[in-house]
């Protein structure tokens, strides 16, 4: 019976000692390094801005931005580079449609500048006409 007890107490004392699975790593992109911001500066048709705020960037290389959470949150059906200066529109910002990141990259304190086109909702008195 001595024995049946020797084996259990080293067993307990064995289980005791842990390590780590993974190994900590000193990569500049882990949860511990400040996440990549640009200043946005957003405008409709032209006017505004109607709001200026600071957005993280996301994606995988941390430098997109999510455009889709821009155009749900103002109400626009897309969104356009635009340049404060000449009051003129650009071209569009293109974005993945599965995961509403912007196509290029940003810059870690850019400041950008966008023109909203707002969603246009259809009239709700429709009429159709017969002949």
């Amino acid at each position: 019976m001595a024995t049946a007890d020797e084996g259990i107490r080293e067993v307990e004392e064995t289980s005791t000692e842990t390590t780590p699975l993974i190994e900590p790593d000193s990569n500049p992109k882990s949860a511990g390094a400040p996440v990549p911001e640009v200043e946005i500066h957003l405008y409709r048709k032209g006017k505004g801005p109607i709001e200026v705020f600071k957005m993280k960037l996301g994606g995988w290389e941390q430098d997109q931005l999510e455009i889709r959470d821009i155009l749900d949150k103002y109400g626009f059906k897309c969104v356009y580079a635009f340049n404060h200066g000449s009051m003129t529109r650009g071209t569009p910002i293109r974005f993945n449609r599965r995961n509403g990141r912007s196509m290029l990259g940003y810059k870690d304190g850019a400041v950008i500048y966008i023109d909203g086109e707002p969603q246009v909702t259809p009239n709700v008195a429709f009429r159709c006409s017969r002949l």
